[in-house]
């Protein structure tokens, strides 16, 4: 008969997911094995003539061989997991033959985790005070965008505050 030890699956039917104990548990795991960052894209000024400006988005994202893991921060929170369809290889050069697991949140799902799980983040703590900082200033009402629908641009100074919190991270995460 599987035990906790050997078969986690069986902790996670069995909690309530919004307890301080689960949202630390996941602050756990996040502050270890997350990727917290703002991603930057170009991509729709590049490809769309209606788009002058580039977006901004709160991001988590974190690769494991246990599944179950991601399912618990997916079932508690949103977002999403998929298994990477070849052997895992990072950027710093780091091989496994294992497949993994990578559990992924953007947006105002990112921004709700960080929010639930600040309190309990030690390591990526800058990096969530940022994502906190990128949403508030996103929901604000002075981040809409102005101008006909052609040509709506956000303010200089609301593009300038977004790319300091980017940049920002990016020095974060260089050490």
């Amino acid at each position: 008969m599987p035990t906790l030890l050997t078969s986690p699956r069986l902790l996670w039917y069995k909690l309530d997911m919004n307890t301080p104990e689960v949202h630390a548990y996941i602050a756990g795991i996040i502050d270890g094995e997350a990727y917290v960052g703002i991603k930057k894209s170009t991509w729709a000024m590049r490809n769309r003539p209606d788009v002058h400006c580039p977006s901004y988005s709160e991001r988590i994202q974190i690769r494991m061989k246990c599944k179950p893991i991601l399912e618990l921060i997916k079932n508690t929170f949103g977002g999403s997991v998929y298994t990477e369809p070849k052997i895992y290889q990072s950027a710093n050069g780091f091989t496994t033959n294992s497949i993994m697991s990578v559990y992924s949140a953007t947006n105002r799902v990112a921004a709700n985790i960080i929010k639930a799980i600040r309190p309990y983040l030690i390591e990526k703590a800058n990096q969530a005070d940022a994502i906190l900082k990128l949403r508030k200033q996103k929901e604000s009402p002075e981040s809409r965008k102005v101008g006909s629908p052609a040509k709506r641009v956000l303010k200089p100074e609301i593009l300038a505050e977004r790319e300091e919190l980017y940049q920002y991270i990016k020095s974060l995460h260089r050490g």
